[in-house]
């Protein structure tokens, strides 16, 4: 027989789902503050343009890794005989 102690009401489930809604919201204007932050941080020290040839080369790394990764995942298995 379960335990009524373990289950929730829907008040509840409902004031931990708004908990859990209301602290994501917080999060994304820190998010939001901190980019903010960052973006004029790059612009006073002007180096906006440098910034975006680096990101530039991470992502064309990056996609190169993927690609290669996806390269060695086709094929057919090996099978003993």
């Amino acid at each position: 027989m379960k335990s009524k102690k373990n289950k929730l009401s829907n008040k509840e489930r409902d004031d931990q789902l708004n908990y859990l809604f209301q602290s994501m919201y917080e999060l994304s204007k820190e998010i939001r503050m901190v980019r903010g932050l960052f973006e004029n941080y790059m612009i006073w020290k002007k180096d906006v343009k440098k910034f975006t040839k680096y990101l530039q080369k991470e992502e064309q790394r990056k996609s190169k890794a993927r690609e290669k990764e996806q390269a060695e995942g086709r094929g057919t298995p090996e099978t003993d005989s």
